[in-house]
């Protein structure tokens, strides 16, 4: 993802909207911390003896790993309408634009 995101950014600058990148790097900082906490409080909770049920830990990484990928799939497709803006063979992936 960062590869992807390294990209992005470089696309993003060119087309002069770095605060949508920056907007999207702080969204998915922000699940990471959110992550981070999750896991403290875990932590906190098998020290003081509640047991924890692995695969609902697993389910709840795999949905924080989905909507990240979520995230940077919808910046590509602003971005994607961003750089085809006045093509009219261009199909928008969103209807109500993009600016």
């Amino acid at each position: 993802m960062n590869s992807r995101m390294e990209q992005l950014e470089r696309r993003l600058v060119e087309q002069h909207h770095k605060d949508l990148f920056l907007q999207t790097k702080h969204t998915l900082a922000a699940i990471d911390v959110l992550a981070d906490e999750h896991r403290r409080f875990q932590s906190m909770q098998a020290i003081s003896g509640v047991k924890i049920v692995g695969t609902e830990e697993a389910l709840f990484y795999e949905t924080l790993t989905q909507v990240k990928e979520t995230i940077v799939e919808t910046l590509e497709k602003t971005l994607a309408d961003l750089e085809h803006k006045g093509d009219k063979h261009y199909h928008n992936n969103f209807k109500d634009g993009v600016e």
